[in-house]
């Protein structure tokens, strides 16, 4: 975990390179652990994003790796769908531990 689920327009659904590795050269984090999930909006009303992603962060991160984590995303979303930052909204939920399960068993760090 880093998990991504990105909710993108109908008309970005494809983007240039390789998307987790954008982000782990943007963000300065390892890619090992990441996973990043490009859902298609079939339609969005009011305020326009390009792109929205939901970013799911364990809380065993420091302030300056979400801070790293967030922005990188950001940027390798514009960089990956060829967008300017004003179209991309990244919003961060922090995860506690022993609120996430992998292969059937809680996972606590």
């Amino acid at each position: 975990m880093p998990v991504a689920n990105c909710i993108v327009s109908s008309d970005k659904r494809s983007g240039a390179g390789d998307l987790i590795e954008l982000w782990s050269r943007e963000s300065g984090i390892s890619s090992e652990n990441m996973t990043i999930n490009i859902i298609v909006a079939d339609r969005q009303f009011g305020r326009s994003y390009s792109v929205m992603a939901d970013l799911l962060l364990p809380s065993m991160w420091s302030g300056q790796s979400i801070s790293a984590l967030q922005t990188g995303l950001t940027r390798a979303l514009a960089h990956y769908f060829l967008l300017d930052l004003q179209e991309v909204l990244v919003a961060t939920r922090i995860i506690p531990s022993g609120r996430v399960v992998e292969n059937g068993e809680e996972v606590t760090w």
